[in-house]
């Protein structure tokens, strides 16, 4: 919910009042510095939670910091008087996220299943929508009257609600390490060097997740702007609307999270992955022709249904490839393909709007441009999963 708060609705906000004439250059720069730091930060503090122990286990130490460190990281945000302390505050935020970040999504290999992944990804995509509906509406609207410090303190006060629960019901029985074949060294305990770095069919699932997810992000991440430029609504119209919009999309998401997840465990995770690369192909189709708030909703809920279907199996499909004993640091690998597919996204969005827009003295061009760089993308994506090899989809790695 932190993150929908902060991103786009609060640094919209914040850039249009520090930077209004070049806030897709602004918004797009920052929010890309920030995610080069959440890719480089995740893999570490993977690789250190797994070699952690504590009464706690190796997970909620890391979990509780980094969720303190971002709840006053929030407020550094929402308070910045300059461009260059909303960036320091941003980055400094995507660091402390990503602490909490990369313990907290192995815990699902660590105590689930495999057999039971799909349907445990689907639950955790629901949480996470509910979060994505609730952040950025509640801020769209929180924003839009001006109550700036309202928005990120109801979005620090549920982060702070999911540290506690987290912390006392999450507690993981310790796993022990992988016996190593070679001298160890720091880039091999971030997984890096070393023989058999990739897990089979790890860089297709890599390529897909970055690109898809890359393409979902710069979609949405310069829409409020968008709808000023392009559709002529004023800040705040565009602010409700999007909430309003986020709604649609989320309740898509919910719509078929769960039912997608468990219905991966039963026929695999490719058929699914698959569908889900289709349908946000003609989402982003829609998004393009769409004009008007009709066809918006239309083209948001369809890149909702994406979404959902998607996040419930690819993830779950992550799961399944990494080894159990280094799921933190795996994973943590896992998610610069999030992270940098979001990097892509911001810094193409902030290099190509504005400065096509002014050379072609259109409003729409630069956003066109950009939305047709994500429809490649979702194809490129869709033909990465087509690669992906069998023995990716039939590994047990609770026996390894």
């Amino acid at each position: 919910m932190a993150t929908n708060t902060l991103d786009p609705g609060l640094l919209s906000y914040k850039v249009t009042e520090l930077a209004p004439d070049h806030r897709n250059t602004a918004l797009g720069l920052i929010t890309a510095a920030g995610l080069l730091m959440a890719t480089l930060t995740q893999p570490i503090v993977g690789a250190l939670s797994d070699r952690t122990t504590s009464r706690w286990g190796r997970r909620v130490p890391f979990f509780i910091f980094g969720t303190l460190s971002a709840v006053a990281c929030l407020f550094a945000v929402a308070l910045a008087p300059s461009l260059g302390l909303l960036l320091l505050g941003f980055v400094a935020y995507e660091v402390a996220a990503n602490t909490a970040q990369a313990p907290w999504q192995a815990l699902l290999p660590d105590q689930v299943p495999s057999s039971r992944r799909g349907a445990a990804s689907g639950l955790k995509t629901v949480f996470e929508i509910l979060a994505f509906i609730a952040g950025r509406r509640t801020a769209g609207y929180l924003i839009a009257d001006g109550e700036i410090l309202a928005s990120v303190a109801v979005a620090g006060l549920v982060f702070l609600l999911s540290m506690i629960l987290t912390s006392f019901s999450a507690r993981e029985p310790l796993v022990a390490n992988e016996p190593e074949k070679a001298t160890r060294n720091h880039l091999n305990d971030l997984g890096f060097t070393g023989q058999n770095v990739w897990p089979p069919g790890f860089g297709w699932w890599f390529l897909n997740r970055a690109l898809f997810w890359g393409g979902l992000i710069a979609l949405s991440s310069f829409v409020l702007f968008y709808l000023v430029d392009v559709i002529g609504m004023t800040f705040a119209q565009a602010s409700r609307f999007f909430g309003d919009l986020s709604l649609a999309l989320g309740l898509s998401l919910v719509a078929v999270a769960l039912p997608a997840g468990w219905l991966s465990d039963r026929i695999g995770r490719r058929p699914l992955i698959l569908i889900s690369c289709l349908v946000a192909i003609a989402g982003n189709v829609l998004l393009l022709a769409a004009r008007t708030r009709p066809a918006l909703i239309l083209a948001g809920g369809t890149l909702g249904l994406a979404a959902g279907i998607y996040l419930s199996t690819n993830w779950a499909l992550a799961t399944d490839l990494v080894p159990r004993s280094r799921a933190a640091r795996f994973l943590g690998i896992a998610n610069m393909a999030t992270a940098g597919g979001s990097f892509l996204a911001r810094f193409a969005g902030g290099t190509l709007i504005d400065p096509i827009n002014r050379l072609t003295g259109s409003a729409s061009a630069g956003y066109l441009s950009l939305y047709g760089l994500t429809l490649i993308g979702f194809l490129v994506a869709t033909l990465a999963i087509l690669r992906l090899p069998q023995s990716a989809f039939s590994r047990t790695p609770d026996n390894r």
